[in-house]
């Protein structure tokens, strides 16, 4: 006796298929993009407010019907060895107030990325899951990348890094003399 199977009316839906939706999402916004051979990952950059970044798009088959879509953005500096502690504490406090998404350094080279994916079945794929996985990456990284910079660049401390910038406290000049 044959086992049935578990093929569903998508069953032509492939890597590829979900990985179109990123790059028709790409093409409507008239944002430039390249894909290297035959890997179902994209390629782009962004101009945030602050600096301008990579980021890739990729769809990664996970089950019969399940598709990984996900999206890295590549933090353009990667910390120094001597700031990478100071650089985990600040990822760590970001990551625990972020619903969507995780900051990550690889503590070999400094690499730092954002991530945020969603697994979801094959027919759940749609344009606006594309595009808010996308924008929300982005808007993230945008947001937060003063801050990364701020404790990857200068003595701020994590905790200093996250304060917002009116309670930023700065180093009062010390008078060149007092009087009586």
């Amino acid at each position: 006796m044959k086992k049935p199977t578990n093929k569903t009316a998508n069953s032509e839906f492939t890597e590829e298929t979900a990985l179109a939706f990123f790059a028709r999402h790409l093409d409507e916004q008239k944002w430039n993009y390249h894909r290297v051979g035959d890997s179902p990952t994209l390629f782009s950059g962004f101009n945030g407010d602050d600096a301008l970044w990579d980021f890739n798009m990729c769809a990664r088959q996970k089950g019969d019907d399940l598709f990984l879509l996900g999206v890295n953005s590549f933090i353009p500096n990667k910390a120094r060895p001597e700031r990478r502690a100071a650089c985990t504490e600040l990822l760590s406090r970001i990551n625990f107030e972020l619903s969507l998404g995780c900051f990550e350094m690889n503590h070999e080279d400094g690499e730092i990325r954002f991530r945020t994916s969603i697994v979801l079945p094959a027919a759940d794929i749609t344009n606006g899951v594309v595009e808010h996985l996308l924008r929300s990456n982005l808007a993230i990284v945008d947001q937060r990348l003063k801050q990364i910079m701020a404790v990857l660049y200068s003595n701020t401390t994590p905790a200093d890094a996250l304060k917002p910038q009116d309670e930023q406290t700065e180093p009062k000049p010390e008078p060149r003399f007092e009087l009586n």
